[in-house]
Parts: C-alpha cells; sequence; structure tokens
C-alpha cells in the first residue's frame, strides 16, 4: 500500500509538501503545476491523505529561499535541507508557509507577496543583492543564511575551503597530477572568487603543481555544458588524469562521458563528486564524494531560529559544521 512519501516520491516534492498540499493547507504556497503533480501522484498510487490532529499549534510562520540551480526545485542538495528544515520545524511550533528562488523573490510582485506574509522569520540559501536583502532586513525580524556568510545575521553552512581542499589533497596523494575542476557558482559570486576555486589554486600551489586556465571549466551547474567541457577535456592534446566536480550530479554526467569516449574511471582518469547523494553509491564506478552534513544544516537552523524566536537566545552564531571524504571506487588507491 502506498504511502505518504510514496506520493512525494513520484510528484518530486518533498514530504511536507506533499502533506501539505493534500490537506489543502490555506496558508502554503505552491507552483499550480506543483500541486497538479501532487494530486495526481496521489491518484495514480490510490493514496487517500488523512489528517492528522497537530499537538501543538505553529507559534511563527516562517519563509524559504532557495538557491536556483539548473534544477531549480528539485536540486538534491537544497531539497534535502528544506525537507530537514520543515520536518524540525514541525516539532517546534514553527510553521513553513513559502518557498521561493533567487529569480522569483527578485519578481516585485513576488517580493511583495513574500513581504505581505508578516514572516516570524526567513531562512536564506543564496546570497542576494543588497537592495533585496536590506528590504528583507527591513521587514523580516529574524533571518538564518545557510551556506553564505552574510554579516550581521545568524548563519549554519559548512567550510568550503576545507572540503574542496580534502578532495584535491586526495587526488594527489593517489599520484594525480593534472587535476582539472568543473563547476559554478552562485548568483552574486563570481567563479574566478568562489571558495573553492580559491581552494583549487592554493592547493596547486602548495604541491607547486603549474595552474592551467583549460582545465578549469565554468559550466553554470548546467548539466548539458558539463558532458560538452568534459569531452573537451578528454579528448585534448594534454587531458587531465582527474576532475573535481562541483555536485554529485555533474560528477554522473562525467561519468557517462568517460564510458562513451570508450575510456575507464579511475584507470584512466579520477573522479570526484561533492554533496553525498543517494545515488552516488551506486554509479558505475560508485563515485569518490564530499560528504556535506544538509540534514543537520537544516534541523540546526530552524533550531536556531527557534532559540531566537522564543528569546531563549539572541547571540549573532555562525556555525561551521564538518564535512568527509567518502572513498569509493572512482578513484585510484593510494
Amino acid at each position: 500500500m502506498a504511502n505518504l512519501r510514496d506520493v512525494a516520491k513520484v510528484a518530486g516534492v518533498s514530504l511536507a509538501s506533499a502533506a501539505r498540499v493534500l490537506s489543502e493547507d490555506p496558508t502554503f504556497k505552491v507552483a499550480p503545476q506543483t500541486k497538479e503533480n501532487i494530486y495526481n501522484a496521489a491518484k495514480e498510487l490510490n493514496y487517500i491523505y488523512k489528517k492528522k490532529t497537530s499537538k501543538k499549534n505553529p507559534q511563527w510562520k516562517v519563509g524559504f529561499i532557495l538557491a536556483l540551480t539548473s534544477e531549480k526545485y528539485s536540486d538534491p542538495f537544497f531539497t534535502s535541507i528544506l525537507s530537514s528544515a520543515e520536518e524540525a520545524a514541525e516539532n517546534l511550533g514553527i510553521k513553513p508557509v513559502i518557498a521561493r528562488n533567487y529569480n522569483e523573490i527578485r519578481n516585485q510582485d513576488m517580493l511583495n507577496e513574500l513581504l505581505e506574509l508578516n514572516l516570524d522569520g526567513l531562512i536564506l540559501m543564496e546570497k542576494l543583492p543588497e537592495d533585496i536583502f536590506n528590504k528583507l532586513k527591513e521587514n523580516i525580524p529574524n533571518i538564518i543564511g545557510i551556506d553564505p556568510f552574510l554579516p550581521g545575521i545568524n548563519s549554519i553552512s559548512f567550510d568550503a575551503i576545507e572540503a574542496a581542499m580534502l578532495v584535491m589533497d586526495y587526488f594527489f596523494s593517489t599520484g594525480c597530477k593534472k587535476v582539472a575542476y568543473i563547476g559554478g557558482a552562485s548568483q552574486n559570486e563570481k567563479f574566478d572568487t568562489s571558495l573553492r576555486m580559491m581552494a583549487y589554486r592554493e592547493s596547486l600551489r602548495r604541491h607547486d603543481i603549474e595552474y592551467k586556465e583549460e582545465w578549469v571549466k565554468d559550466c553554470n551547474w548546467d548539466l548539458e555544458l558539463c558532458g560538452k567541457y568534459t569531452e573537451e577535456l578528454l579528448t585534448s592534446d594534454n587531458p587531465p588524469d582527474a576532475i573535481f566536480a562541483g555536485s554529485d550530479t555533474l560528477a554522473s554526467v562525467i561519468l557517462g562521458k568517460i564510458f562513451a569516449l570508450g575510456l575507464k574511471c579511475p584507470e584512466d582518469i579520477s573522479v570526484i563528486g561533492f554533496n553525498n547523494l543517494p545515488m552516488s553509491a551506486h554509479t558505475i564506478p560508485p563515485l569518490t564524494t564530499v560528504e556535506v552534513p544538509t540534514k543537520q544544516i537544516g534541523q540546526l537552523a530552524i533550531k536556531r531560529l527557534h532559540d531566537i524566536l522564543d528569546g531563549s537566545d539572541n547571540q549573532v552564531m555562525n556555525i561551521s559544521l564538518p564535512v568527509k571524504l567518502v572513498i569509493r571506487e572512482s578513484t585510484k588507491e593510494k
């Protein structure tokens, strides 16, 4: 028998989003197509939603601004943070009422819609233009940043420089010397000055390896462009012997191109991804990747917001969670 988690999976949404749509929550804002997808999934699976009586009446309303990527609302990294935050909110008297991404919030009508909700708090996953950020600060008393460090507000993140250095150091420890990078940057960040690029260059310097511009590709998180750049790198006169992918999704594209070109991973080229998505253990070969504690980030963001809202802790904190390298078969052994 199908359950709510099955419906959410078929519809491509979080568990909490599926529940709020099927319960006909009037305060939950969602795109018409997303709502239709959820209803269609429930009908297809013969699922009937039974409303539960909440033991806690939510005291505070919170909104989310997601980072904009090529996958929009389905980016696994941000949906993992969002779903864990929504689950944590349910137990702390916090009610998620709206989620928007970077492009939507730049639309004046959508920005006004968000401001008119009189939110008690906001979880911000993207660094915004200064004018929009200041407008949000003027109207929403409590903002928690996830990933972007912003002066004057609480933030929950991970050490992006440490994470990139882990990748580079591991490549070098296995004998790789020609490491390429394919990735992107956030909307208000320059690719060349992003934290990962800073760590990439610094790692090369520490190992006394020359930086080669042709081995660095900004695909802007676009999968087709990632595939194009991978093929260019692998068919060049001086191909790299390793590729650092900015996400596991990009890494899966890279692995596909390696296979299509008749090459072998890791014998001909090693690959390391980023995020440790569930599918990464099942790629061919299984992907070495950086594990980012997305669930803990989402939970801590809501917990931090709760502590501020109930007055128990008004300090401004910048919390950085540790990451770890998950070693699988897409890299050579030491």
